[in-house]
C-alpha cells in the first residue's frame, strides 16, 4: 500500500533496524509515547504491509523505557520475510 513492502529485503531491514534505533534512544516517559505508538505501527505495517505486524508495533510503540529496547520493525521484517507472519 505504501510502496515500501515492495523493496529488496535488506532495504526494508535497514529501515527497520534504523526505526528501532531511534525508538530505542528515545527515552522520555510519557510524552514519546504518544508519538511513538503510532510511528511505530505506521513503519512496521508500510514495510510489511501486515496488520498483525501493525499491532506488534503500536504495542512497542507504548512500553516503558527499559522493555522498549525490544527491535520490534526489526523483528516484524524478518518474519514477514520468512513468511510467519
Amino acid at each position: 500500500m505504501w510502496g515500501l513492502e515492495s523493496k529488496p529485503f535488506p532495504i526494508r531491514l535497514g529501515i527497520a533496524i534504523l526505526a528501532d534505533v531511534i525508538d530505542a534512544l528515545n527515552m522520555i516517559p510519557g510524552v514519546s509515547d504518544i508519538i511513538e505508538a503510532p510511528l511505530n505501527a505506521f513503519v512496521a505495517y508500510a514495510l510489511t504491509d501486515n496488520v498483525k505486524a501493525l499491532a506488534v508495533g503500536a504495542a512497542d510503540g507504548i512500553l516503558p523505557a527499559p522493555i522498549d529496547w525490544f527491535p520490534s520493525a526489526t523483528v516484524m521484517v524478518i518474519a514477514d520475510e520468512l513468511g510467519w507472519i
